[in-house]
């Protein structure tokens, strides 16, 4: 099932997220986390992890706050390569 969202945009995005993580001096894991807890629209962050390195990787986020440049240029990324999981980026609804 995982393999519907493995496309060219889907890799694209990761590694610009990553390349954003670690100009910050954290992690993909951390940020994605960090970007969860800031949005009113995001009900619940539901993190998931099988050893203790994991859960230590994504308990940094608990206090992080990203600032308003890294927020901006997560949102690009967004805007550059729209609904990535989609080939087309097309949104569906």
């Amino acid at each position: 099932m995982a393999q519907r969202f493995v496309n060219d945009r889907t890799i694209e995005t990761a590694v610009r997220m990553h390349e954003i993580a670690e100009s910050i001096g954290t992690t993909g894991t951390a940020l994605s986390v960090a970007w969860s807890k800031q949005h009113d629209f995001v009900a619940s962050t539901i993190v998931g992890a099988t050893s203790i390195e994991q859960l230590k990787e994504i308990l940094v986020a608990d206090d992080m706050i990203l600032d308003d440049e890294t927020m901006a240029r997560i949102d690009a990324v967004e805007v550059e390569i729209p609904n990535a999981m989609t080939e087309d980026g097309l949104r569906r609804l």
